[in-house]
């Protein structure tokens, strides 16, 4: 292939000018409101909290830019949603910049290296990878807050059913649990006391905790003091029994790591093995593969391989999941 500096040149002004065009049309673009009641469901049909006020006084940005034209109300909130429970200081169009500036690198990138109809076929497999980074990072980022936040619960409940034993209110036992704890539980506890000190009721406070830590073993603990608000109880010895839950459920994660590990690297192994044989072949016998890269035969069964190996890791995958 000949290198044609001409053609490099124009892709590049195109990358250039698709960058700087999305970072002018979402420029302005500011996070909206991330209201929403996730224990709506739980809470409905008691007197525990009027969902309809939850989280009321928390003070949302309104997306003015772009964006809020462009998109609806629920999209930019859901997405404001997800990069706060990600721990991302990013704008929703902050965002979305991000993923088309880096599906435009993905596209033009392998034009300077593959032609041809592979390379398009490369360049929109690139713009494709390109534009879902972003996403994958953020659900990562997402999924391991969550884990770390759970991994604190246990210890955050002790803290706080002690300080309830001891004489103190919910307030203060909250602070002393945000005081001596770490991210991202100190962060959350804090600014649940936030909104208490400014005028927030407890159950107003309380939804909005389980809204932004996205945590199924949060809900729980939320659930339980929202119901022991209502029809009464010590709250020490509840706090002292979902702790006690808590462990048990770290504990039961911990021996099904162990009992899938073996299953998980034999799905592992599966997965690279065609992978490992055609290296195999290309190293012990030049050529003997090149069918299946130069015939429309060969290249279908690669295709049909490709989307097997995917389908066989998913399965794997879902398979080891189990839910505790």
């Amino acid at each position: 292939m000949v290198f044609d500096p001409l053609a490099a040149v124009a892709a590049l002004s195109v990358m250039a000018t698709v960058v700087v065009g999305l970072f002018a049309f979402y420029g302005n673009a500011v996070p909206a409101s991330n209201v929403r009641g996730r224990l709506q469901g739980l809470m409905s049909g008691t007197s525990v909290v009027d969902v309809g006020q939850a989280a009321a006084l928390r003070t949302a940005k309104t997306d003015t830019g772009v964006l809020a034209k462009v998109t609806t109300a629920s999209i930019a909130e859901r997405l404001s949603q997800q990069l706060e429970r990600a721990d991302m200081s990013l704008s929703p169009g902050e965002y979305i910049v991000i993923r088309f500036a880096l599906a435009a690198i993905g596209f033009i990138a392998p034009f300077f290296f593959i032609q041809g109809l592979l390379g398009w076929v490369v360049m929109l497999g690139g713009a494709v990878v390109g534009y879902n980074l972003p996403k994958f990072y953020m659900n990562h980022r997402r999924k391991s807050r969550v884990e770390k936040l759970n991994a604190q619960l246990p210890e955050a409940l002790t803290m706080i059913s002690n300080s309830l034993k001891a004489g103190f209110g919910l307030l203060q036992a909250l602070s002393v649990a945000s005081e001596q704890l770490s991210h991202p539980i100190s962060t959350e506890f804090g600014r649940t006391i936030h909104e208490m000190n400014i005028g927030s009721g407890v159950e107003e406070a309380m939804l909005a905790l389980g809204e932004r830590s996205d945590s199924y073993d949060l809900d729980i603990v939320i659930t339980a003091i929202l119901v022991q608000r209502t029809v009464g109880g010590n709250l020490g010895e509840i706090l002292d029994t979902v702790s006690d839950t808590m462990r048990e459920r770290i504990r039961i994660r911990g021996e099904i790591q162990t009992l899938t590990a073996q299953q998980k690297l034999t799905g592992i192994v599966i997965g690279l093995l065609p992978l490992g044989v055609g290296i195999m072949f290309t190293l012990l016998s030049p050529g003997y593969i090149d069918p299946l890269f130069t015939t429309v035969l060969g290249k279908v069964m690669l295709v049909v391989a490709v989307v097997l190996e995917v389908v066989g890791i998913m399965i794997i995958q879902r398979i080891l999941n189990i839910e505790v």
